[in-house]
């Protein structure tokens, strides 16, 4: 994708003294999106931003990933101002 600047994985976790398997987790449950690029991991740097947000969830408030998830989503509709219904409950389980 042309003009989108990206950071590894490796990079990402080096800077922030975290695990790779955790933000291997965020990924596995669709908190965030990466470009696989054969045995590299890269993350966008729109994604950036919301891997820490889930980084401090998880640190600074013991939220698990499932619950982040939910978090994250919640946020995103408040934030982006959206209103209609509820989406289903079982899409978050």
């Amino acid at each position: 994708m042309a003009g989108v600047a990206y950071i590894t994985i490796q990079q990402f976790c080096a800077f922030h003294q975290c695990d790779i398997v955790v933000v291997e987790e965020f990924i596995d449950h669709g908190i965030c999106e990466v470009q696989p690029d054969q045995q590299i991991i890269l993350i966008p740097e729109n994604q950036v931003p919301r891997i820490e947000r889930a980084l401090r969830l998880r640190n600074d408030l013991g939220v698990n990933t499932p619950g982040i998830d939910i978090i994250l989503r919640l946020l995103d509709r408040i934030e982006g101002g959206r209103r209609g219904p509820v989406e289903d409950y079982d899409h978050f389980s």
